[in-house]
């Protein structure tokens, strides 16, 4: 955009801010209804509305299992771009996506001047007029001696050799590295407001081990005081990697709610569409599964993760691959399927005699001796009111019975789109 736009853009932003705040001083802002930026700031917004990984390169995995990515478009040369979020060739396609299902929203990293003359962005900027990523100042939960008395401290320490080194760092844009040290500014503030002895730990490796600090520090914005001030996502992703970096953090702070949306979403995207990775294989998968199912299976294989393989944080993305290919495969239903269907008195047996009592349904034998199906069949109004269980043949449901419901979930799954799953066993194009 040129400088005028770019004016009138920042205008709007400012605005739009001002509003958010003067409304949270009449008291007439929701924390609890209300999102910032608003909702008609973006296009067709679903929920529930999670915010993208740090790792934006995952970005295809991770849209099929949300209402909304809140995807955040930093201020990069052309060539970093392509090189860390995707081809500027597929912008025009990206925007009709977002325009027809909603599923992606861009926001702004920065503010809106370190856009300027980064024209490979103008269609995002003229089509969907994404609104700046801005999380609530501390000034709505402290007051303004408390606030200075701890930027006061940040600073005076960072100059020391923490400030010298962040200057040095050349591997990142000026416009990136404008908006560094006031990120690192405002996330030890708010951890020392917040009484975090985290602060004291960032204190003391901004002297020793600034690299040490930096990385910290974004661990805590990521964790800590992002998801406390944002008002606009519900869900913050990670990848493995940070899930791991996150368990250095005293357990206190750690997530307590932990889950693999890049690395499910990439396996899901394997076993369920014909396209290479990427924005047609994302589309594939969302327009042939329904959200709803997407979303429970989601749920279901993270649940059989973290029950099971609680040790997950120290594996690598490989191995949690394995793992979800186990859980995938397991037969465990489907040969209890097999076990009930094997013969008429196995079957009898496993529900224990409920029908026997019904008068004439096996009378002279005559059912008895069609086999399991048609015992089935005939069983079923009367099976379904005692077992209090919809869905399915009452093999089907016998065989459930004693399952985990993460593996009813995913067979129900596969179950359903099995159509979609055949194509696993083909080569991709």
């Amino acid at each position: 955009m040129d400088r005028e736009h770019i004016e009138e853009y920042a205008r709007l932003e400012h605005d739009e801010y001002e509003k958010l705040l003067k409304r949270i001083k009449e008291g007439s802002f929701d924390f609890e209804a209300d999102s910032y930026p608003p909702d008609e700031r973006f296009v067709k917004l679903q929920r529930p509305v999670a915010l993208c990984t740090s790792d934006v390169q995952n970005i295809w995995t991770q849209v099929p299992l949300c209402g909304s990515l809140i995807v955040p478009i930093m201020p990069l040369s052309q060539d970093r771009f392509e090189k860390e979020v995707f081809s500027i060739r597929e912008i025009p396609q990206i925007i009709d996506f977002i325009k027809d299902t909603g599923r992606i929203q861009f926001v702004l990293t920065a503010c809106p001047h370190h856009y300027e003359g980064l024209d490979y962005l103008d269609p995002i900027f003229e089509e969907l007029s994404p609104p700046r990523y801005l999380c609530l100042p501390d000034e709505v939960f402290y007051g303004p001696k408390e606030i200075q008395e701890a930027r006061e401290i940040f600073n005076t320490i960072s100059n020391v050799s923490f400030m010298p080194w962040l200057k040095k760092m050349v591997d990142l844009s000026p416009n990136v590295l404008s908006d560094i040290p006031n990120d690192c500014l405002n996330v030890y503030a708010s951890l020392k407001l917040g009484r975090y002895t985290l602060a004291e730990d960032i204190e003391n490796l901004i002297i020793d081990d600034p690299a040490k600090a930096l990385d910290l520090i974004f661990t805590c914005k990521q964790l800590i005081t992002d998801p406390f001030h944002n008002r606009l996502s519900n869900v913050t992703n990670m990848t493995i990697d940070e899930i791991r970096e996150a368990k250095n953090l005293p357990l206190v702070y750690q997530p307590r709610e932990v889950t693999f949306p890049c690395e499910i979403g990439k396996f899901l995207l394997k076993k369920l569409t014909y396209a290479p990775e990427g924005l047609e294989a994302c589309k594939e998968l969302i327009y042939h599964c329904s959200s709803y199912d997407l979303q429970k299976v989601f749920k279901s294989l993270n649940e059989a993760i973290v029950t099971y393989h609680p040790d997950i944080a120290s594996k690598s993305a490989d191995e949690l691959a394995e793992i979800l290919d186990n859980i995938w495969n397991d037969k465990n239903i489907s040969n209890r399927i097999k076990n009930i269907e094997i013969g008429v008195p196995v079957s009898i047996a496993a529900i224990g005699g409920i029908v026997a009592g019904l008068p004439g349904l096996f009378a002279g034998g005559f059912l008895s001796e069609l086999g399991f199906k048609i015992v089935e069949k005939t069983t079923e109004k009367y099976a379904e009111k005692l077992f209090s269980i919809k869905g399915g043949g009452l093999t089907e449901r016998l065989s459930k019975l004693r399952t985990k419901s993460y593996q009813a979930n995913v067979y129900d799954f596969k179950k359903k789109y099995k159509h979609q799953i055949a194509i696993d066993t083909k080569t991709k194009p």
